[in-house]
């Protein structure tokens, strides 16, 4: 993830919706959650609009083969699945749970005796390499790093003996395994030949849980914010947001304010795809512009927050 992070354009002021599901309804309709029907988690809470047009809607009508595996939280029941959402293929992963690894594969279930993020990039590599020769979307959602936490014993083992408690060292044990599974993923973009025509994107979906002991937290939260997942504070709201496309955009750090509804209209920017003129109405706008160098044509972004 460094590796990344040091190859690509960085935001240093990316904001989202402070827990999971109603940020993944604004990343796939470039429209506030509100919008969507999405306005909280379970209790029927998460299951966004039929009506609403998502990015793989739009991308596949364009002739883009779309695949979408893991975390998916937009729904689950007929017409809700990722598969009824303009994904020509996609694995739902149950979720939060890590090992062994289990859901539904275009409608079919399935189980794997291996870990969720495995899987996930398993079906990634598979999919990218059938569709070489043609434009792709592959939305890789990986479960890392929700609660409950787990991961690979030798992991675990390795950061307790480092002095760190069961906990934390579970937690950083399962980002070392996201950061192992995406570096095999990113390496078969670059053993493929596919790296320098894709751009490759990063970014969570909420900001950081809270807990641990005060010596931890201290740790986990080495930029000092305030806050935590679930709370308005950039605890809650912040995330990396990492773009890259080799040779195309200069790696670098920008801190113009950017939001999770900008990432549809800034894709459908990238891909030439023009959107109809009865499209739902947006709440992001493109900002290309910022990653081909120009941070002062667009105008300043303005948030209102409550408190």
């Amino acid at each position: 993830i460094d590796a990344l992070a040091e190859q690509s354009v960085r935001f240093g002021n990316f904001m989202l919706a402070s827990v999971c599901a109603p940020t993944r309804a604004s990343l796939m309709t470039g429209r506030d959650y509100w919008r969507t029907g999405m306005y909280g988690l379970h209790g029927a809470k998460d299951f966004m609009h039929m009506d609403e047009i998502t990015i793989a809607n739009i991308l596949q009508e364009k002739g883009y083969a779309t695949g979408m595996w893991g975390k998916w939280h937009l729904g689950k029941s007929d017409g809700y699945w990722p598969w009824d959402r303009g994904f020509d293929e996609a694995y739902y992963a149950r979720l939060y749970r890590h090992f062994p690894a289990n859901g539904y594969y275009n409608d079919k279930e399935v189980s794997f005796n291996a870990w969720s993020d495995e899987v996930i990039v398993d079906y990634a590599i598979d999919f990218i390499d059938r569709n070489r020769n043609t434009p792709f979307f592959a939305y890789v959602s990986s479960q890392t790093c929700h609660k409950d936490w787990d991961a690979p014993a030798e992991l675990i083992e390795k950061y307790k003996n480092d002095g760190w408690s069961d906990e934390f060292s579970t937690l950083l044990a399962m980002l070392e395994k996201l950061d192992e599974e995406l570096g095999r993923l990113l390496d078969f973009l670059e053993s493929s030949g596919l790296a320098d025509n894709t751009i490759v994107l990063f970014m969570s979906d909420n900001g950081t849980n809270v807990g641990l002991s005060a010596s931890e937290w201290a740790v986990r939260n080495n930029h000092g914010f305030l806050g935590n997942k679930a709370n308005n504070w950039q605890n809650g709201l912040k995330s990396p947001l990492y773009i890259r496309w080799p040779g195309k955009y200069d790696p670098g750090r920008i801190n113009r304010l950017v939001s999770i509804h900008d990432i549809l209209p800034t894709i459908a920017d990238l891909a030439g795809v023009q959107l109809a003129s009865d499209h739902p109405k947006l709440d992001g706008r493109s900002f290309k512009s910022y990653l081909e160098g120009d941070t002062i044509s667009l105008s300043k972004k303005t948030c209102y927050f409550s408190r």
